[in-house]
């Protein structure tokens, strides 16, 4: 495995942003903000979004589960991995009930059954079982719900604790769109604000992301600007920006379902979209020229923290 890590561009709302594609320059002035201070042990995470498994392809989920043997054998093993949802290939589709359940099955039998560690997974959109959602009662999330078991996640959105920082994962897409729900959205608020413990978010829709621009689909052409679909980040930006402004703890925000490598700092919280373990879906192993990789994380005591990405193949 290789590490690869990005320069940065400075100022946007106030912070950086970097670009990731492929090996590219040391970021020592990050690692150096965001290390942590003294001889404070820190808590290590392994971060893997996007790894789409699919059914009845042994050769893949043999390489995952040798990721995730690997990841958990290297000297500085994590003590949590955190998965950015579109575990499985896909199962929000047309597909028979039959590939549904070998998808979370090998799933569970790749990577859920393999872990030493507990786990942390917020849900994506490919997750989502819509053959499932129940008209009568569709406050019940009947089409999560084999996500849920397939991940161990005690609900759809739940927070956990972990070396001292508090893990939000939350939920972010639903029938009628991509946001933080109402429900949601009022549990996260409260749970915020009861206690002052360095904050690490999970979401599968980027909550702030350049990544977007990455994409040829979006430039309009010369004074036509950029159109970004509704379902690449979740509605309402400014109201979460204005959330993390009223409480600094949340320090970290990851996310997935781009496919490529960003990092976004706004006011004291750092957006970082985490590429994918699948690359392209298991084709070339590059997106847009960003590699298949997955990210480890370092959080210490004092709120601080540092990450690297890792390309594999």
């Amino acid at each position: 495995m290789t590490i690869f890590r990005r320069s940065f561009l400075q100022s946007l709302l106030g912070g950086g942003l970097a670009l990731g594609a492929g090996t590219a320059a040391a970021v020592e002035a990050t690692e150096a903000n965001n290390s942590g201070a003294g001889d404070e042990k820190p808590f290590s995470f392994a971060f893997l979004t996007d790894v789409h498994l699919p059914a009845g392809k042994p050769e893949i989920a043999q390489r995952v589960a040798r990721l995730v043997d690997e990841i958990q054998a290297r000297p500085d093993a994590p003590g949590l991995f955190a998965f950015g949802g579109d575990c499985v290939k896909a199962v929000d589709g047309g597909q028979a009930d039959d590939d549904t359940l070998a998808q979370f099955k090998g799933w569970r039998s790749s990577v859920m059954e393999r872990l030493h560690v507990p786990s942390i997974t917020c849900i994506g959109n490919h997750d989502i079982r819509w053959a499932d959602r129940s008209k009568e009662t569709p406050g019940s999330y009947a089409e999560k719900a084999k996500a849920i078991a397939a991940y161990d996640m005690p609900s759809r959105y739940y927070s956990v604790d972990h070396g001292g920082w508090t893990f939000f994962s939350l939920d972010t897409y639903h029938s009628d769109g991509c946001e933080v729900d109402e429900t949601q959205w009022e549990w996260f608020a409260a749970e915020l604000k009861k206690s002052d413990k360095p904050a690490v978010v999970l979401t599968h829709a980027p909550l702030f992301s350049v990544t977007h621009f990455y994409e040829p689909s979006t430039d309009k052409g010369l004074g036509k600007g950029y159109v970004v679909p509704a379902g690449w980040s979740p509605q309402h930006l400014t109201k979460i920006r204005k959330l993390f402004r009223e409480n600094p703890r949340v320090k970290l925000c990851l996310s997935g379902h781009m496919h490529t490598v960003d990092r976004v700092d706004v006011d004291q919280t750092t957006y970082i979209c985490g590429g994918a373990v699948s690359g392209d879906w298991w084709g070339s192993g590059k997106y847009l020229d960003c590699p298949a990789s997955w990210m480890q994380v370092k959080l210490y005591p004092d709120g601080s923290w540092s990450h690297e990405h890792h390309a594999w193949s």
